[in-house]
């Protein structure tokens, strides 16, 4: 299990401090990040839970042909519905912030980013590409090294927003409620054009839509890199909830969907894992959200 990879703050911001979650045992995913001053010089290399990953050092090995450059960008309508939130029963790798399930409805259409936004995108609206992982040989694969308000501030150029945790949620089930993954309760595979595939356990992110769609006809939602949403990290209640946006403020941020480095549990379609807005890594990206049109 790997977790947010190559973590730093963006410029002089803070570092980060390691801090176990509430639960019985430790966050599969690293620990919660929790800020405090830097007033030195930070190193050349990057830390992630622990571990000190320089940037440019990540393999690229098994790397499929990238398709032909696109910074077009595509959406699929995600239709309204209810829909059971955070832990399925009988997952014995749930964590306490994952917990309890409760029922959240979405209650109007919405659109989502086919795929993960990627290097051409970013570069062709207009925004600085900040040096790239090694395994980043394409304009159509994911951006990497993007703070919560870069990505912020670029879904807001395009028209959009960053998604809330509940609406990349119910996306990501594609209606498909009560599986522990976009395609439902088979373990992940690497095969290209699988139903059931993903980018995990390796050491690089792949170009975007490599596997096969979701449901709901979203590429990606599970593996390949993490995405920030727009929730500040909280616990879940059992009550039931219509349109939740999270917290009204808070010190972290969420990614989710796992990355290319994780194993399957942190694939899993609950799984939640907070990082510090200001922090940018190695295996976190994102994809916008907007109204219908």
């Amino acid at each position: 299990m790997t977790g947010i990879q190559g973590s730093r703050p963006k410029a002089q911001g803070p570092i980060v401090e390691l801090v176990s979650d509430q639960g019985s045992r430790p966050k599969a995913q690293g620990p919660i990040v929790e800020l405090v001053s830097d007033q030195g010089a930070r190193p050349t290399a990057w830390i992630a839970s622990g571990l000190i990953l320089a940037l440019g050092v990540v393999g690229a090995h098994a790397q499929r042909p990238a398709p032909a450059r696109a910074v077009g960008i595509a959406w699929a309508t995600i239709p309204p519905g209810t829909f059971q939130m955070g832990c399925v029963p009988g997952d014995p790798r749930c964590s306490s912030d994952e917990q309890p399930r409760h029922a959240v409805t979405i209650s109007r259409s919405f659109e989502l980013m086919t795929t993960e936004v990627t290097v051409g995108m970013f570069r062709s609206h207009g925004f600085e590409v900040d040096e790239q992982p090694v395994w980043s040989r394409s304009e159509n694969h994911p951006v990497v090294v993007v703070t919560w308000s870069e990505a912020n501030d670029f879904c807001a150029k395009i028209g959009g927003r960053l998604p809330t945790e509940a609406e990349w949620e119910h996306a990501a089930r594609g209606g498909k409620d009560g599986f522990l993954y976009p395609w439902g309760d088979q373990a992940p595979t690497d095969a290209a054009g699988a139903v059931n595939g993903a980018a995990f356990e390796g050491d690089a992110a792949q170009p975007v839509g490599q596997f096969a769609p979701n449901a709901y006809g979203v590429y990606d939602m599970a593996g390949n890199v993490w995405e920030w949403v727009s929730d500040w990290a909280g616990m879940y209640t059992a009550e039931t909830a219509s349109n939740p946006t999270g917290s009204a403020s808070g010190r972290v941020r969420l990614v989710r969907g796992g990355s290319y480095g994780d194993d399957p549990s942190n694939l899993r379609v609950s799984n939640r894992t907070p990082n510090a807005p200001d922090r940018i890594n190695l295996n976190v990206g994102f994809r916008c959200a907007r109204n219908v049109r």
